[in-house]
C-alpha cells in the first residue's frame, strides 16, 4: 500500500503505481454551494449572532449527544489508530525479539538511531503527558539504538502503543477535542503470527476499554493489503467472529459505544478494489463479505480515490462492475487520498468537481431501509524522509513542517468536503509518525531532538527505487543519486513554533462542529 511518488512538487507518501498525475493549477469560484447537493443556509433575522451557514446533512439530522451509543457514522469525524509503535521494555513478546522486532515501528534497517534510513519516524511525540516514557539508546541492552539528543541536553523519549496508558492518553485527547473516536486498524498480514498478533490484541483491548471509559466510538479495521489468497481470507474471517465474540459486539452488553451502521456493529476492510496485485480484487471479496454479514457485521470498504470511474488506483473493466455493486452492498465506504493529491491542486476545478460528483453519486447508493454512508478521507500533510529520503528531495516545497502549510491544507479539505456534502469523515492519522500524518501531539519544530548521525555516511537511491547506505559514493547507470547523509539535511518534521503541540487536534475537533453545523462554515482557519 505504501509505493512512493511525487504529486505536483507535494511530498506524498501512500501512492499506488498506475496513479496519473493531475494538473496543479487553480481555478473556480471557491464560493459556489451547489444547490442541488446543499441546502441553503439558514436565515436569522434580527440578530447578529454567528449560525452554521448550512448543514450539509439534512434537516433531519441530529447531531450525536455526548454520552450517547454511536448508531450511525453520519455526522462523526473518526480518526485511523496504527497502535503499532513499541518498546524494549514494554513487555511485549513482540519487542523481545531481535534484531527485527526490537523498537516496532521506530526503527529502519534494524536499528532506531539518529541518522537517515536509521529510523523511520518523521515527527517526535510531545511525551509531556505520558505516565511511562522509554528513553531511546541510554542502557539498551540490544545493541540497536543509541540516544537521540534533544536542543536542552537531554535524552529523547517515545510511547509504547503496548502499554495501557499509551491508549488510555490518546483517547482522553479525543474526548477532550471533541473527536469522536477512532478505526483501530488490524493488519491481516500481521496477525497471522502469534506475537504480532497478541501486540494487536493487547492494544484493540486497552482501546475498547478506553472507549467505554471516554465514550468514544470504536470499529475495527482490517488492512487487506496482501490478502489475495483463501487461506489468507480464512484469518480474516476467523478473527473477525473472535471479536465479535469476545466483546458481544451484536448486543452491546460490553461495548457500549461500538460504531453501529444500519443497526449491526462496522467492521471496515481497507484495501478493496486497488489496481494491483497487492490487495484482493472485488470479484474474489465479495464471497467473504458475505460471510462477515452473516456473522452480524455492517461492512465499510475502504475504497481507491477513483473508485468511481475506475481505472488509475482502481481497478477497471469487469472488475470495477463489480467494486460499484459491492459498494452498493455494504454500509459504509471510504474513498483514499494520500498520494492523490496536495495543498498546491486539492481545490481546483479538477479535484473539486471530481469529489463533488462522488458525492452526489454515493448519495443515490442509499435505499428504503438501507443507508449507505459516504465519509471523505481528508490527512493533514505528508512526509516520510527517514525511511524514504528521495520523497520531496528536490521540492521548493519542502518544509520541516510535513508539507502542512500551518494547518491550511488540513482546513481546506474540511471546508470543501463539508461544502460539497459529505456525511462524515475519516482523518488517516491520529498517530502515524512514520508517514507524518499524525496528528496527535507532536514537539514543535524547535524542540525536536537532533537527527545527526554520528558519523556520516552515503545514501543511495536506485532506479528502481530502492535506498542502501555505503562508506562510500556509489556510481552506475542503475544509481540516481549518492549523497552524503549529511548533505541530505532531514530533520524531524514538526509542529510550527507559532502554534501549540495540540494543535491538529484542535483544528479537528473544530472540523467535527463545521459538519455538524454547530460553527459557521469558513475557509479561514477558526480563531482560538
Amino acid at each position: 500500500m505504501k509505493c512512493k511518488v511525487k504529486l505536483c512538487g507535494m511530498l506524498v507518501v501512500e501512492a499506488f503505481i498506475g496513479l496519473s498525475i493531475m494538473a496543479c493549477s487553480g481555478g473556480g469560484n471557491d464560493d459556489y454551494i451547489p444547490p442541488a447537493v446543499i441546502p441553503a443556509p439558514p436565515s436569522n433575522p434580527g440578530t447578529t449572532e454567528p449560525v452554521a451557514e448550512y448543514n450539509s446533512l439534512g434537516d433531519g439530522f441530529k447531531a450525536h449527544q455526548e454520552g450517547e451509543p454511536y448508531e450511525t457514522y453520519v455526522g462523526l469525524v473518526m480518526c485511523g489508530y496504527q497502535g503499532w509503535f513499541g518498546t524494549p521494555g514494554d513487555k511485549s513478546p513482540l519487542t523481545t525479539v531481535y534484531p527485527n522486532e526490537g523498537w516496532y515501528h521506530y526503527r529502519e534497517n534494524e536499528q532506531f538511531r539518529p541518522g537517515v534510513l536509521r529510523n523511520s519516524i518523521d515527527f517526535w511525540p510531545d511525551m509531556s503527558e505520558y505516565e511511562n516514557k522509554y528513553v531511546v539508546g541510554d542502557g539498551d541492552l540490544t545493541g540497536y539504538s543509541s540516544p537521540f539528543v534533544m536542543p536542552d541536553g537531554t535524552h529523547a523519549t517515545v510511547f509504547s502503543s503496548y502499554d495501557r496508558q499509551t491508549v488510555m492518553t490518546h483517547f482522553k485527547w479525543m474526548k477532550q477535542y471533541n473527536i469522536d473516536g477512532a478505526f483501530m486498524q488490524r493488519f491481516v498480514g500481521e496477525i497471522m503470527d502469534s506475537r504480532h498478533k497478541d501486540h494487536f490484541d493487547v492494544v484493540l483491548d486497552n482501546a475498547m476499554n478506553a472507549s467505554n471509559e471516554y465514550q468514544r466510538a470504536i470499529a475495527v479495521m482490517y488492512d487487506m493489503s496482501g490478502i489475495t489468497t483463501d487461506a489468507k481470507m480464512r484469518i480474516m474471517i476467523n478473527d473477525a467472529q473472535e471479536l465479535m465474540n469476545k466483546y458481544k459486539l451484536n448486543d452491546r452488553s460490553k461495548q457500549k459505544y461500538y460504531l453501529y451502521e444500519n443497526g449491526k456493529p462496522m467492521l471496515a476492510l481497507w484495501g478493496a478494489g486497488f489496481n494491483d496485485d497487492n490487495h484482493p480484487k472485488p470479484s474474489f471479496l465479495k464471497t467473504y463479505v458475505d460471510e462477515l454479514k452473516a456473522q452480524g457485521w455492517s461492512i465499510m470498504l475502504g475504497c481507491p480515490g477513483y473508485w468511481r470511474q475506475g481505472g488509475n488506483d482502481c481497478v477497471g473493466g469487469s472488475e470495477h462492475t463489480e467494486l460499484i455493486k459491492l459498494i452498493k452492498q455494504c454500509d459504509a465506504f471510504i474513498p483514499w487520498y494520500v498520494g492523490r493529491y496536495g495543498h498546491d491542486n486539492f481545490t481546483n476545478n479538477d479535484w473539486q468537481t471530481r469529489i463533488k460528483q462522488d458525492i452526489a453519486t454515493a448519495k443515490t447508493y442509499s435505499s428504503d431501509g438501507h443507508r449507505v454512508v459516504y465519509a471523505e478521507h481528508i490527512f493533514p500533510g505528508g512526509s516520510d524522509r527517514n525511511m524514504h529520503p528521495n520523497n520531496g528531495k528536490d521540492s521548493p516545497d519542502h518544509t520541516n513542517t510535513g508539507f502542512r502549510f500551518g494547518g491550511k491544507f488540513f482546513w481546506n479539505q474540511f471546508y470543501y468536503d463539508i461544502k460539497n456534502g459529505t456525511q462524515a469523515i475519516y482523518v488517516g492519522m491520529f498517530d502515524e509518525m512514520d508517514e507524518g500524518t499524525a496528528i496527535f501531539k507532536q514537539l514543535n519544530v524547535s524542540k525536536v531532538p537532533s537527527n545527526i548521525a554520528s558519523e556520516d555516511y552515503y545514501v543511495n537511491y536506485s532506479s528502481n527505487g530502492s535506498y542502501s547506505v555505503s562508506t562510500s559514493q556509489r556510481t552506475g547507470s542503475s544509481i540516481q543519486w549518492s549523497e552524503l547523509a549529511s548533505s541530505l539535511n532531514i530533520c524531524f518534521q514538526g509542529i510550527d513554533d507559532d502554534k501549540p503541540t495540540d494543535y491538529y487536534l484542535w483544528l479537528t475537533g473544530e472540523g467535527r462542529k463545521m459538519l455538524n453545523g454547530q460553527i459557521k462554515m469558513t475557509k479561514e482557519i477558526p480563531t482560538r
